[in-house]
């Protein structure tokens, strides 16, 4: 039987592109922040909620991009940052 999931969507920012991104969470400690609009899926990235290692990437941006939008959904998700 289905359950009911609750997701959250952010806007993010990258070099001047608006993202709309919505986390969806995991069994696990982590989510998948889905980057997309309203037609089209462009990326997933997999994030461990703490301390906030990226876990992996579908069909990921070129590396020009990558770490900004990494960057602009954790600051959007209050996801912690490794220093």
């Amino acid at each position: 039987m289905p359950k009911d999931v609750v997701v959250e969507q952010e806007i993010i920012e990258v070099d001047g592109n608006k993202f709309t991104v919505t986390r969806i969470p995991t069994a696990t400690s982590g989510s998948w922040f889905v980057v997309h609009d309203a037609f089209e899926i462009w990326a997933a990235v997999a994030i461990d909620d703490f301390p906030g290692d990226i876990v992996g990437w579908r069909n990921p941006p070129d590396e020009k991009h990558r770490s900004g939008i990494e960057m602009a959904i954790k600051q959007a998700f209050d996801i912690p940052v490794q220093s």
